[in-house]
């Protein structure tokens, strides 16, 4: 009898053990899966504000190195050209508040130059995926322009030193409503004329003074 009964006591502590070690596998398994999960949300993010940066950067150039007949604007006046309708963008970190990007607020010589990329506020553009790929996250960016804090002449829609800072907005909204932010910004140096160059260049060892931030989830 005493032997029987230890044999159960053994088989019920075994039993106990391999469900202790299940349930922990589990567990990990489910962290590891979400761990990845937010990998690739995060990593969605910050191509879709990436994906945006480009853009407004060509969009800028073009639009201040358009041929004289075209009235090409300045950056005070690229600045200036609000919207009251798009939002304005606090960006962390401090400084002027980000003002949608607009073009087609801009004179009307201008804007029949640019033609399509003369479009309204640069808001919530969405990034389409791959027809193969059955994605069912939303992804988009947004576009801001502000002045740089370090024009002493200058404001928050008056531009003296040709710098501005493009901040980049790549949003991800999933499936379930949430969605996660990753913001970009960037500074660039743009002169009328046909003059454009990038003016992070050679500002650190990276060759960049981009800076990056997650916004988190909202």
């Amino acid at each position: 009898m005493k032997e029987r009964g230890s044999a159960l006591v053994s088989v019920i502590l075994v039993l106990l053990v391999l469900t202790i070690v299940g349930v922990g596998i589990a567990y990990f398994t489910s962290m590891e899966d979400r761990l990845s999960g937010n990998t690739r949300i995060a990593k969605a993010g910050f191509y879709a504000a990436d994906a945006g940066l480009r853009r407004g950067e060509a969009l800028l150039e073009r639009a201040v190195t358009l041929d004289t007949s075209c009235s090409p604007p300045t950056l005070s006046a690229i600045l200036g050209a609000r919207s009251v309708l798009a939002p304005v963008l606090k960006v962390p970190g401090g400084g002027y508040d980000a003002l949608a990007l607009d073009f087609s607020m801009l004179p009307a010589a201008t804007v029949a130059c640019l033609g399509a990329d003369a479009t309204a506020a640069l808001i919530d553009v969405v990034i389409p995926p791959p027809a193969s790929v059955p994605v069912v996250d939303r992804v988009t960016y947004s576009l801001y322009l502000r002045n740089n804090v370090d024009d002493a002449g200058g404001s928050d829609v008056l531009d003296t030193d040709s710098i501005v800072n493009l901040v980049s907005v790549g949003t991800v909204k999933l499936a379930i409503g949430t969605s996660v932010t990753h913001i970009i910004e960037e500074q660039l140096l743009l002169s009328s004329g046909g003059n454009s160059s990038g003016g992070q260049k050679d500002i650190d060892a990276g060759g960049t003074n981009t800076i990056s931030s997650d916004a988190g989830k909202s």
